[in-house]
Formats: structure tokens, sequence, C-alpha cells
């Protein structure tokens, strides 16, 4: 398995199939070829690439029409699809995006704006699986309550100093599911995202005080917003000012004078996208009930894991994407228990808890597997990845000021950890588990405070 992105590119030119792969690096993704539209379909049944980008003008099949069928099969209605025409025609990209594409770049297809589309793309397909995963966890544990529902009012926030603009804006959606607000400088827009609620921004770069740019700059910085889609609408058609924008985590750049059915599809498109970050972060955050969580310290319980780390062996074996396991254990606790007492043990545990969960992604998860042992799953990750993210723990375990009450712990706590990657030879959860815990125990043999691979053993 590999922890490279696969794209399929779907072009009946093979220059131009040649063209693209050439602009991706072959470093971060392994590329597939199709050249008209029935093989595409065949191909992203068969493969389930993470990403298409898909050529509008193909023979018997065009891209439109690929793409309605994409989606209408549940194998392959959640791969990101991203459009590419020579065409420049306003109604092309509407039945482009009306058809079901996620995003829609024009020839010649620049190439740091298609690598930041796939990018984002690609980030957003895992996102989505993982809170699929979770929910589909949950629901084989028949004593969970029913799951919380995320559903709220859409709230934008149009930042525009141009009146005539932004009239003309707040009449095409007026009409719209969406509540809309209104400011006119940057200083003003940054401090209302930051009381949080917003869905979504239209941005335009030329504003008094803090330009476009610096607000994006800003909000990057801030990691409680940068989930929040960004539409910068500006009469700037410069591609540097667009690459640009999209380096600062822009979704979209429409120019003015923006069209309706556009500005109206692009944010329908985005919503939905930032609801499915939304609805993983907030069914992470809240999964707090007793079936699968352990009440000391927050983390899913040995239940929960199991059942997920047997959903997550089943996708790696379909996607073909790495899967890995990190199991660490607190060194001489049983010792640290008889010096300061088990209240003072339970606090260290729910404090490693919570220095895990800073530490990780959110699409990997993290458990309690008993007494002070954690586990932690981490998806799309290979065993390179995983000790990144392994010797990242340990630094920050042992140079963590822990504390019980109101003083500081005299004695420096280290963790020991084990690695354990999926592959072909692995059978069960079981099997992943006993090479990760072998690991574990080499670890400690070794002299605790370390970080062991099973494959290295």
């Amino acid at each position: 398995m590999s922890d490279k992105s696969r794209i399929l590119i779907v072009d009946d030119n093979p220059l131009n199939v040649n063209l693209l792969e050439a602009k991706l690096p072959s470093k971060d993704y392994e590329i597939l070829h199709a050249y008209n539209g029935k093989e595409a379909l065949e191909k992203a049944d068969r493969e389930l690439p993470d990403l298409i980008l898909l050529d509008v003008m193909l023979p018997e099949l065009d891209g439109y029409e690929v793409t309605k069928r994409l989606r209408n099969n549940p194998r392959t209605n959640d791969i990101p699809i991203i459009l590419i025409t020579a065409l420049q025609d306003t109604e092309e990209k509407i039945t482009g995006l009306e058809s079901g594409a996620d995003e829609f770049l024009n020839r010649p297809v620049d190439t740091a704006e298609l690598q930041a589309r796939v990018k984002s793309l690609i980030a957003l397909k895992q996102y989505g699986e993982q809170l699929r995963l979770r929910i589909q966890s949950e629901q084989m544990f028949p004593t969970v309550t029913a799951p919380l529902q995320y559903q709220k009012e859409k709230t934008l926030l149009l930042v525009e100093d141009d009146e005539v603009a932004a009239r003309l804006i707040l009449s095409y959606l007026k009409d719209q599911p969406y509540h809309v607000e209104f400011l006119t400088d940057g200083v003003n827009a940054v401090r209302r995202i930051e009381q949080g609620q917003i869905d979504l921004i239209l941005l335009d770069i030329l504003l008094s005080g803090m330009d476009g740019f610096e607000i994006c700059q800003h909000l990057k910085e801030m990691a409680h917003v940068q989930s929040i889609p960004i539409v910068m609408i500006t009469c700037l058609k410069d591609t540097e000012s667009k690459i640009r924008g999209i380096e600062l985590g822009v979704d979209d750049f429409l120019v003015k004078p923006v069209h309706k059915e556009i500005l109206i599809a692009r944010i329908n498109a985005l919503l939905k996208k930032k609801e499915a970050i939304d609805r993983l972060a907030f069914d992470y955050e809240r999964a707090l009930r007793s079936a699968i969580t352990d009440k000391l310290t927050g983390l899913y319980n040995y239940g929960y894991f199991k059942q997920f780390l047997q959903l997550e062996i089943e996708r790696s074996i379909r996607q073909r994407h790495p899967l890995t396991l990190i199991m660490l254990d607190i060194d001489n606790f049983k010792q640290f228990n008889d010096t300061h007492g088990h209240l003072a043990g339970d606090e260290i545990l729910r404090a490693l808890a919570q220095l895990i969960n800073r530490i990780i992604r959110k699409i990997d998860l993290a458990a309690r597997y008993g007494g002070e042992e954690f586990a932690v799953i981490l998806p799309y990750t290979t065993t390179k990845g995983a000790l990144i993210v392994a010797e990242r723990l340990r630094q920050a375990v042992e140079s963590y000021p822990f504390m019980y009450k109101t003083s500081l712990l005299s004695a420096t706590l280290t963790i020991s950890i084990g690695i354990a990657s999926f592959d072909s030879k692995i059978k069960t959860v079981e099997d992943l588990i006993e090479r990760s815990d072998t690991a574990l125990y080499m670890a400690k043999r070794e002299g605790k405070n370390r970080v062991c691979v099973f494959d290295k053993l």
C-alpha cells in the first residue's frame, strides 16, 4: 500500500493526459488514465480513485454525463470531480456544477491552482470518509442513544466596500435559504468571524484598512475558523492574485460582474463541504455517551476502538490506502500511583488523553485501550508517517508539565510506543493489535521512553 493519493485523469487526447500528469508531483500522487467516458466509469468503479480530473469534451459520453453517472453510483458518488474544459461559457460552468462536479478549471490549467484544488478536495474526501465510518461504528452499539442532529441555519458573511456591488450580490441571495450579514471593512469582518457561527465568507480583495489577502492570512492562523469556505469576489483578473488567494486557503475566486447562477451554485457546493467537516468535528467532540467512551479520559473506549479499527481495515483493503496503529503506555505508572496515589494517577491519564488529542489529526482516532495503555488509529498513514507522529507524542509527554491539583509533579513522565502498519499478512483486527503490542513491549525492554516499529523487529 502507498500513502500516495490516486488520481484518475480522463481525456481522449493522450497529450492532455500527459500534460496534466506532469503538473502533479509524482511523490504525492499515483496517476491512473482513461481515454473515454465508458473507460472512466469502469476504472472509477474498479479502482476507486481519490479524485477525478475529467475532460468535458469526450466522445460518446461527455464529461457532464460521466459526472452524473458517477454520482448515481454508490461506490463512486463521493469521489471529488474536477471538470476541465477550454470553453469559457458561463452556462457550461453551471451545467458542470449542476451535474455534480466539485470544481471547474479552464485550459490552459495553471499548475499552482490545479495542485491547490486537488489537495483541498482530497483532504475533504478523507474527512467525509471518517465521518461515515464513525457513524457506522456507533450504529453497531445498540445502547447508544440516537446521535445528536447537526442542523442550524447557514450564515454567510459578505465583506464588500463597493455599495453597488454589495447591493447586487445581496439581491441575488435574498431568496436563498440562508442568513446573510454584510460588512464593509476588513477589521470588523475579522472581529465578526472570530465570534463564530459563520458558514461561508464572500470576500472582496480591495478593502480599506485590511484587504482580502490580509484577512485570509489572519484566518489561516486561527484554528477554529480554518474550515470556513472563502469565496473571493473581485474585479482583479490576474492569475497571480488568484493563485495567491488559493495559497491562503481561498476556495473559489469569482470575477465581477458575478453571474447569479454561478454564485449560488458555488455557495451551495461549498456549504455542503463545510457541513461535512463540521459534522465530523461535531461528532468527534460530542461523543461522550457511556457506551462508546471511556468515562475517565473522554476518549473512545476499547469496544468502540476495535469496531472502528475493523471498519478501517476493510476500507484500507477496499481503497488500498495505508493504515497504521500506534499503541502507547505510560512508563512506570504503577510506581507513580504508589508514590502519588490513584487520584493523581487519574489526573495524569486525563491530561495525557487531552495531550494526545491536541497532537493527532481530526481524522485520527484515539482510544483508551485499558489501564495506562492508549491506542491511536492513523488512516492514510504509512509507517514513516506514524513514526513522525509517535516521536512527536513521545517528546510532548516527556516535556509536558503534568500537575496534580495546583502542584507540579516532580517526576518526569515518559511513554513507550509501538507501531504496526496494516499489510496483506494481517487477517484480523487482533493481528494488527498484537503486532503493535509486540513493538510496544520491545520499546519497554529496550529501556522505555522510545518508539519501536514492528517491521524492524
